[in-house]
């Protein structure tokens, strides 16, 4: 049975005092009609601050200086919590508002893309910049031009945010997590917070103390690809299930309603479909004295599940396969799904790719019959290839077709476990590669789609996490500073032309930790 919460359209109203009818905000609120649960969900429940407080926004640092390297780690393996634990219901906050000073060019939306990113520690003065200073208690959230390395102060957060900031893929919202802590003033802020340019208003969207509900590790809110809805997991009474919000706040509801575990959404290229990944095969309800509960004293959290696929439209899902998925799926066309299994442990020694038709219902293994490590994998754009980086020995990276024919094997980049990235051009002629998690052992490396280096690798600057932007004219990636037989561990945003040349610095005027987000905002036109 369907169970939604639907919020008087507070929010809407206020930003409308505040002038939102300058805004254009275009919401697609799906009203699907779900399968029928068993079990009636708790209800949820929706406040709305009657008045909105609106506090001053935090000065931004004017003059940034260079600092220590960011130090980037593995997520952190996640102790699961029992399951016959009841949670109180998250209703929709919709309080703790505060105007936000936002540049006038970014108000207006973006017109092409620009690359988003974090300053820590930035420093202002300009005596000795090689002597140490405290880390510093906030973050600014930049946005870069690319075209001309202009950099827009965009908000200023607590540092322990992190990257744990999720941009709308038109540039114009922002959704980010604050750790929970008591202010001076005595106010109690943490959770899901959304930041709206057009009109420069922060609010909180949810009050919960973390991002993983009941102890599932790698969630994170998800943007529908018109920007108009995010999808979020959050804990119900004793289940977890995927809620969207509208992106002016006026529609809240659970989409999936179900008395199961439902976890790990993704949006399909074209936003009517959503992937999740569900434990309901095997436990219908986690709600104890239910028939058929996983309830117990010895209840644990599920790691995974099966693979179902909603159609947002008219709320219908479906098991894509029987296979039990331990990671997230990835869309990598409207109707292909792609996952790697065998990753839940992190000292695993054989993982596998796979790719789900889910209109077919057919799933297959691409990464060969041998039994390997395959990590990083990114795909071509429609399904077409893969390239990941096979760490078991003999190690090589590795190029194959959709149906797992093994095109090309290389073992002439060498990379860390868990230390490979790649990202393919929109058009699919060309893929980078290079280092991630602050393992960057060469330079960016540009390939064809048939694996023929055209750019790299080069000794300066060690390149991480390389990323094309809409519409495929600018890639960036992380390059670390190094000087003669020393790694001095700066970090910084390069952005070079398509096949890798002409790579440019457009942060080391900053001074500070730089951490990358990505892009966002359309295609150059």
């Amino acid at each position: 049975m369907l169970k939604r919460t639907v919020i008087r359209p507070t929010l809407a109203l206020a930003l409308l005092s505040l002038g939102l009818a300058a805004c254009n905000f275009a919401i697609q609120t799906p009203t699907p009609t779900l399968e029928p649960s068993s079990t009636p969900a708790p209800t949820l429940t929706a406040t709305a601050s009657a008045t909105p407080s609106i506090t001053p926004t935090p000065t931004t640092p004017a003059t940034p200086t260079p600092s220590a390297t960011p130090t980037i780690t593995p997520t952190p393996s996640v102790t699961l919590l029992p399951s016959a634990t009841p949670y109180p219901s998250v209703g929709f906050a919709n309080d703790q508002w505060r105007n936000v000073d936002v540049p006038d060019d970014l108000r207006d939306g973006l017109d092409t893309p620009w690359f988003a990113l974090v300053l820590v520690n930035e420093r202002t003065d300009t005596t000795n910049l090689q002597t140490p200073i405290p880390a510093s208690e906030m973050e600014t959230v930049y946005l870069i031009n690319p075209a001309n390395g202009e950099a827009r102060p965009v908000i200023e957060l607590p540092a322990s945010t992190g990257t744990r900031i999720y941009w709308a893929p038109d540039g114009n919202k922002l959704a980010y997590f604050v750790e929970p802590a008591l202010q001076a003033d005595g106010t109690l802020v943490g959770g899901v917070y959304l930041l709206n340019l057009s009109v420069g208003i922060s609010l909180r969207l949810f009050d919960i103390p973390g991002l993983n509900p009941r102890g599932l590790p790698d969630h994170a809110p998800v943007w529908s690809p018109d920007s108009s809805t995010l999808a979020i997991a959050l804990p119900t009474g004793y289940d977890v299930d995927i809620f969207t919000v509208s992106a002016d706040g006026s529609v809240f509801q659970n989409l999936t309603a179900h008395g199961a575990y439902d976890f790990w959404p993704a949006w399909s290229p074209d936003g009517r479909r959503l992937a999740f990944v569900s434990d309901r095969r095997d436990c219908p309800t986690w709600t104890p004295g239910e028939p058929d509960t996983c309830a117990g004293p010895d209840a644990v959290a599920p790691t995974g599940g099966q693979l179902y696929v909603m159609d947002v439209e008219t709320g219908t899902v479906r098991m894509v396969s029987e296979q039990a998925l331990d990671g997230p799926p990835v869309w990598v066309s409207n109707l292909q799904v792609t996952y790697t299994t065998g990753l839940s442990d992190l000292q695993a020694g054989e993982s596998q790719v796979w790719l789900a038709n889910i209109q077919s219902g057919t799933v297959r293994e691409v990464t060969g019959d041998e039994a390997a490590l395959n990590l990083g994998a990114a795909w071509a754009p429609g399904g077409l290839q893969v390239l990941y980086h096979r760490a078991s020995e003999p190690a090589a990276i590795e190029l194959r077709d959709a149906n797992g024919n093994l095109i090309v094997s290389t073992d002439q980049f060498a990379f860390a476990r868990f230390g490979f990235a790649a990202d393919w051009s929109p058009e699919g002629d060309y893929v980078a590669f290079g280092g991630r998690n602050g393992q960057c052992p060469q330079g960016l490396i540009v390939a064809r789609n048939d694996l023929t280096v055209v750019y790299g690798p080069t000794n300066f600057p060690r390149a991480c996490e390389p990323s094309y932007s809409p519409g495929g004219r600018w890639l960036a990636y992380a390059g670390i500073t190094v000087r003669p037989g020393v790694d001095d561990g700066r970090l910084d945003l390069f952005v070079a032309q398509r096949n890798g040349y002409g790579g440019t610095n457009l942060t080391a005027r900053l001074r500070g930790e730089i951490r990358l987000l990505g892009w966002v905002g359309p295609p150059a036109s």
